[in-house]
């Protein structure tokens, strides 16, 4: 089995199908980590078909190493564009009107409650915390590689990870949650 770096390399000479294994060993983690970001499935797909195309047009400058931290980097960078425009868009509509959401919940599934319960508990950190505990403990990348991504000092994301996991497990453990 070739190496992400191998991958990378003939990706880097025009192989489409290396980059094609390379997009499928890692997408779930890029995707993952896009929606954990944004609180949004179909914002963080976006994000991440975006990161992998900025990866694919700059597969040339990867430099070894770790390629999920190279490829979550990205997914940082696609973020932080992501939301500047998003800040520009948003404008408050005073006539908009509020459709009222006349089914409920479908509560029967207790992994769909979970994953509503952790989507709030995220919510509920500060920002910074929440990326790092999603690069970190969702993405899987390590406290340096976080740093790095971030361009934040390493101390700093050991500090949002450990606050931030602290924060998830009292809530999480609270009846207050669901």
């Amino acid at each position: 089995m070739r190496t992400d770096p191998d991958l990378a390399h003939a990706a880097a000479k025009g192989s489409e199908a290396a980059f094609a294994e390379l997009v499928r060993r890692h997408q779930a983690r890029v995707r993952g980590m896009a929606r954990r970001l944004t609180g949004s499935q179909a914002q963080g797909d976006d994000i991440a078909q975006m990161t992998f195309l900025a990866a694919w047009q700059k597969i040339g400058a990867y430099a070894g190493g770790t390629f999920s931290a190279w490829i979550c980097t990205i997914c940082w960078r696609e973020f932080l564009q992501w939301r500047r425009r998003q800040k520009m868009e948003i404008a408050f509509d005073e006539t908009a009107e509020v459709i009222p959401f006349d089914r409920p919940f479908d509560r029967s599934a207790s992994q769909t409650e979970d994953r509503m319960d952790l989507a709030r508990v995220l919510d509920s950190l500060t920002e910074a915390q929440r990326v790092c505990v999603v690069l970190c403990v969702a993405a899987g990348l390590s406290h340096r590689e976080a740093a790095e991504a971030t361009g934040w000092p390493l101390g700093t994301v050991k500090s949002h990870v450990l606050r931030g996991v602290a924060h998830l497990r009292t809530c999480l453990a609270s009846a207050d949650v669901a």
